[in-house]
């Protein structure tokens, strides 16, 4: 029998194979949104054991472990962490169909060597194996990062973080750049006073990126934080249309973040274009990520995309990947379907993984498995021509090279705007822990 995860995985036709394997799949991987620990990095931690490393930070196993009846103690509760890891290998069999699935089957293939499926039967010597290897200095976090090709990782950060593994990573010889991002999960409570020079910190650190998560955009304060943006060259992300707050049993339980938010009401399109207009007129619009999580938005924010273009700037406005409830393969294709239709999908910059396991970054060969196997149906089809001009100029700068370019951008204009390379630490500020963002 063959294998589930084999070379060709999902990969259907001649020339899905040829562009995945010839090009998509030896392209560095830049991760420009997640919620890794920059401290487990810089600490290089080591992992005591699978279910620590893979199973409980992981909201996406949390939810699918609750869809099946799992009772709560062996998801966040008081089990041990090898009852826990049972109670994910028992689910794991209720979860074809959907992406973790294949995403288990990648991760235990990928970083632990492991074809056989995760079931009942397979956990006793799959928990050994994992373990045996996560005890060699080979699966420490910075050497899993490492295997996965990773150019860069965008971490996201408070405002009130110190930033001190960021100052730790880049003085160290880790080759992978990991870029602190700024994350406002409140904006009401931005003290201005104090706000230039917490932004001046991330500046100095590398910062790229700014994330906010919200509903309405009728608010100065992310004005003026937008225009802040722009002028410092980072990217504005804006996630939009998650219901966070439904079960309060949950919330209490599991913290905010814990795997029970749902899809929300669609983004109130004639508001946000109002906030960019604003900011436009100002002078100072950011590069801009659009991540709706209602897939009923794509249309709708697919055509935004050329309602704020600037001269000589390529994609300003950016419909983001598909996200959270969405990165799966139908996902995927509808994103792919109507970016293309409605905007220019050379401009796109591609995956993120938006997560906080070090192992979900095998998401990135999914999505350019599901990327290659979309182009080649669209040849097949006639749809697009068979040409390994376009289409590989096309791969590369999806997969890679648009991302690259951001980010590099915003890296250069931080430097320029820098007196000095040496990074300063805000006084009275707490030390970087464990912070409460979204999935």
């Amino acid at each position: 029998m063959t294998e589930f995860i084999h070379d060709d995985f999902l990969l259907k036709t001649t020339t899905a194979r040829r562009l995945y394997h010839g090009l998509a799949e030896a392209l560095p991987i830049i991760d420009y949104h997640n919620h890794l620990s920059a401290r487990d990095l810089a600490e290089d931690r080591v992992f005591e054991n699978i279910t620590q490393l893979w199973i409980a930070g992981d909201p996406y196993k949390h939810r699918a472990m609750r869809i099946a009846g799992v009772p709560e103690r062996f998801i966040t509760g008081c089990a041990t962490d090898r009852e826990k890891f049972d109670a994910w290998a028992a689910t794991v069999p209720q979860t074809l169909g959907n992406p973790l699935f294949p995403w288990t089957a990648l991760e235990l293939k990928r970083y632990f060597g492991i074809s056989e499926l995760l079931s009942p039967a397979t956990a006793g010597g799959i928990w050994e194996q994992c373990n045996a290897l996560l005890r060699t200095p080979a699966h420490s976090a910075q050497h899993l990062i490492a295997r996965a090709n990773v150019e860069c990782l965008c971490t996201s950060d408070q405002l009130t973080d110190n930033l001190q593994a960021h100052a730790r990573l880049a003085k160290s010889e880790f080759p992978t750049r990991v870029l602190p991002s700024l994350r406002v999960d409140d904006i009401a409570t931005v003290d201005r006073a104090q706000l230039t020079e917490r932004l001046d910190l991330f500046d100095q650190m590398g910062c790229a990126l700014a994330d906010h998560s919200l509903v309405e955009f009728d608010s100065e304060a992310l004005r003026f934080l937008a225009a802040e943006y722009g002028r410092r060259g980072w990217v504005l992300q804006l996630h939009m249309g998650a219901l966070r707050h439904t079960s309060i049993r949950l919330r209490q339980v599991a913290g905010p973040a814990g795997g029970y938010a749902t899809i929300g009401k669609t983004c109130d399109i004639p508001s946000l274009c109002r906030f960019l207009d604003d900011v436009e007129q100002g002078g100072q619009l950011p590069r801009t990520i659009l991540y709706p999580l209602n897939p009923a938005d794509y249309a709708a924010l697919a055509t935004l995309t050329g309602s704020f273009a600037e001269d000589g700037v390529r994609g300003k406005i950016q419909l983001g990947p598909a996200w959270w409830y969405n990165d799966h393969a139908l996902g995927i294709r509808n994103h792919l379907d109507i970016l293309a239709s409605y905007g220019l999908l050379s401009t796109f910059i591609g995956m993120t993984t938006d997560s906080r396991s070090l192992l979900s970054l095998v998401r990135h060969e999914y999505f350019r498995r599901v990327f290659c196997d979309w182009l080649g149906e669209q040849v097949q089809s006639g749809l697009m021509p068979d040409d390994d001009n376009l289409l590989g100029a096309l791969v590369r700068s999806v997969c890679y090279e648009n991302a690259h370019r951001w980010i590099s951008q915003a890296e250069r204009q931080g430097a320029e705007k820098q007196d000095s390379k040496t990074p300063y630490y805000a006084p009275n500020c707490p030390a970087h822990a464990p912070t409460k963002h979204h999935e």
